[in-house]
């Protein structure tokens, strides 16, 4: 974060600040936040010794930041019809391949917490950690568009969406989507006429199926590099110590919304793919239970034209 962007945050967060009742100036308990935020699993000792306050004072100082940057939440929001037609072209733009129509790329991602005091199993996950999930929808800058977080990690990513606001807002009509536009994601989702996954690969696939499997891939790999570049600049989030599953779904929170902070206000921030950290995620086993609506196999079948020449 450069000192520019760390000015226009702490000028941002100044109103929703003043609101505490404590002798600490934002500025402060900001520079001892990040730096947590920023290494892993450094001890409010460290941060103690560190930042010359108490170590409990070191840990009031952290979650009151975190609280003050969660109000930053407008920071991640739906893109509006005029926004989406602008993200569908930039997608075009950036991409040597471009998959068309695109308004967001979704995945989800596993955050490694502390053994649950609650319900540990649920939070299990197929990689024999405890884990909290986050299903983001990120545009071709990498900024996220959508979050959900704090699912237990044992649930499928498909379960996730269904229980996510966004998915209840879109398929109710509350969260607006232009007629065109699509979320791409992987084999682990459903499709529908709105989200589309590649054709699942039973070894007897066209090469019309192919291409579109190919470009599908290489413009979805947008949100695994915002994943990526999330990881890198917060580290924390490699494993977040802390007792409470709430507390760590406010912890990943305020690192979105920074995540898009950053991008938004630095003035040295950049979208070339080369540039940017990837994030090599796991294969998601297909659950071959995951339904397909008839309205989505048909616009799958529509958009698979345009790659046949």
């Amino acid at each position: 974060m450069t000192p520019h962007t760390f000015a226009k945050l702490t000028h941002a967060l100044q109103p929703h600040w003043l609101t505490f009742n404590t002798r600490y100036s934002l500025k402060q308990s900001l520079y001892l936040t990040l730096w947590k935020l920023s290494n892993s699993r450094v001890t409010y000792r460290e941060l103690s010794d560190r930042f010359c306050v108490g170590k409990g004072t070191a840990h009031k100082l952290f979650f009151m930041t975190i609280k003050t940057i969660c109000q930053l939440k407008n920071e991640i929001l739906w893109p509006t019809l005029v926004e989406q037609q602008k993200i569908m072209e930039e997608f075009q733009s950036k991409r040597t391949n471009p998959f068309p129509f695109v308004v967001g790329c979704m995945d989800g991602i596993h955050f490694k917490i502390n053994t649950p005091k609650k319900d540990a199993i649920s939070y299990y996950d197929r990689k024999g950690n405890f884990s909290i999930t986050m299903q983001a929808i990120c545009d071709s800058n990498l900024r996220f568009l959508d979050v959900f977080i704090g699912f237990p990690g044992s649930c499928h990513d498909a379960n996730v969406w269904k229980n996510s606001p966004i998915y209840q807002q879109i398929t109710s009509g509350e969260a607006q989507l232009a007629t065109t536009a699509v979320i791409l994601a992987d084999s682990a989702y459903p499709l529908s006429k709105y989200l589309m996954v590649p054709y699942r690969d039973n070894g007897h696939l066209s090469p019309e199926e192919k291409k579109f499997n190919y470009y599908l891939s290489s413009t979805r790999v947008l949100v695994e590099q915002s994943f990526g570049l999330l990881r890198q600049k917060f580290r924390i989030l490699n494993h977040i110590d802390v007792s409470t599953i709430k507390s760590a779904s406010k912890i990943v929170m305020a690192c979105t919304i920074l995540h898009n902070f950053i991008l938004s206000h630095s003035s040295d921030a950049t979208s070339d793919d080369d540039n940017f950290y990837q994030y090599n995620n796991d294969t998601v086993a297909v659950d071959e239970n995951i339904n397909e609506s008839s309205e989505g196999i048909i616009k799958r079948n529509e958009l698979k034209m345009l790659f046949s020449s």
